[in-house]
């Protein structure tokens, strides 16, 4: 998540393990990241350059209020879930509409409503 933003520019869909953090250190490479705020998992110590770490829960908050509000609107993220996408390709689609449209747009642009209408609506 883009602290200058507030955008979701990457993520990725896998096991918590220093594989899927070098996957997505990885594809963060482009934006040139100056520093990378994470909580204590032991993880990020092996992977993250460690003059760009900052290991610190107060530093975290925005990313786990999404991580939340993901787990609260989709089944499929809950951790006691009966509801199970057998398809990793659904799991990226569900993210990324989650990410255009909530995070990093409006719930409206889906919609097509106006502003005229979307001031009736709320």
């Amino acid at each position: 998540m883009c602290r200058g933003t507030g955008e979701l520019i990457a993520w990725e869909c896998s096991d918590r393990d220093k594989a899927t953090l070098k996957k997505l250190i990885d594809r963060l490479e482009k934006w040139n990241v100056q520093v990378y705020y994470a909580d204590n998992y032991q993880a990020y110590e092996s992977v993250l350059p460690k003059d760009k770490l900052v290991q610190d829960k107060a530093e975290t908050h925005a990313i786990e209020r999404n991580n939340c509000r993901m787990r609260h609107w989709f089944g499929r993220f809950k951790r006691k879930s009966i509801i199970v996408s057998k398809s990793v390709e659904m799991v990226h689609i569900t993210v990324a509409l989650f990410a255009r449209f909530r995070v990093n747009g409006d719930v409206f642009d889906i919609l097509k409503i106006g502003q005229t209408q979307h001031s009736i609506i709320i």
